[in-house]
């Protein structure tokens, strides 16, 4: 909801300082840069870890054939990106 007419600024629900064009309960720009850069790294450890743990028990349960390896080799950078995704949009959720 933007600032209404009478009100050019409002204070981020983060930082509080007044800034024009945010709604109530919003964050400012630079707040919201700041906890997007937070759940982008965060995301990226926890992806890189669980893919890695993925990756490592495809390799050790993989049979001899041909499609399998197709398939793993698919299936582990799928992974990342699923895992990346979520645990970004949760953290962008959750974190303070």
């Amino acid at each position: 909801m933007p600032s209404p007419i009478g009100w050019p600024e409002l204070p981020c629900i983060e930082c509080g300082e007044q800034v024009a064009g945010i709604g109530f309960g919003e964050r400012c720009p630079a707040c919201f840069a700041r906890r997007t850069r937070r759940a982008a790294t965060l995301a990226r450890r926890v992806a890189l870890g669980l893919t890695s743990l993925v990756a490592g028990w495809t390799l050790l349960h993989l049979p001899a054939a041909t499609m399998a390896r197709w398939y793993a080799l698919i299936g582990i950078p799928v992974t990342y990106l699923l895992i990346h995704l979520i645990v970004r949009r949760v953290a962008m959720e959750v974190l303070p």
